[in-house]
């Protein structure tokens, strides 16, 4: 997805506008955090919790409308 930039006159992708970036270093802490909480569940829950957690990433980045600064 793009988004129109009236100050540069042009379109830019949505990943990189700030708030895009933003969210991606909170989705990353995330990740690390979730990560290691998996690691004391049996293997087969660990599995279900990675797709769960996929799901969510994906979600969260890409279903939000971005704005420019």
């Amino acid at each position: 997805m793009q988004i129109y930039s009236e100050k540069d006159n042009q379109w830019i992708d949505h990943r990189d506008t700030a708030e895009y970036q933003q969210r991606k270093r909170k989705l990353r802490n995330y990740w690390t955090a979730g990560l290691l909480a998996t690691l004391a569940l049996p293997p087969g829950i660990q599995i279900a919790a990675l797709f769960f957690g996929i799901f969510i990433s994906l979600s969260y980045l890409d279903e939000t409308p971005y704005q420019l600064d």
